[in-house]
């Protein structure tokens, strides 16, 4: 069955933190922090944004943290990551295609 419309998720960025310690294990250098850009899609063309959520993961142990759930440390450094992820532009391109034709759909009536 195809789905007309939906979310998907792509990662923006990520990054392992040097001074983070897994909470679990309690290794250092082994928590990679994720941030990852969510998008609303119709026949799976990116439309609009829905902003960024965050995860972590123990490359040693493999104990995921979601954002809520994260430690007060792991979570400063997802913040501090989240602050440079941009979100891409093809996020919108469904959006820039529809102003386009919208725009060219005006304009020739007066060329």
């Amino acid at each position: 069955m195809m789905h007309l419309f939906g979310k998907k998720s792509s990662e923006l960025k990520q990054e392992t933190p040097r001074e983070i310690v897994c909470p679990n294990c309690l290794s250092k250098n082994t928590t990679k922090i994720s941030v990852l850009g969510v998008y609303k899609h119709l026949f799976y063309i990116p439309f609009i944004s829905g902003g960024k959520l965050g995860s972590s993961v123990c490359t040693n142990c493999n104990h995921t943290f979601e954002l809520p759930k994260m430690p007060m440390a792991i979570k400063l450094a997802y913040y501090e990551l989240k602050e440079t992820a941009k979100t891409p532009l093809w996020f919108y391109s469904g959006l820039i295609g529809v102003k386009v034709v919208v725009l060219v759909k005006i304009f020739s009536r007066y060329f």
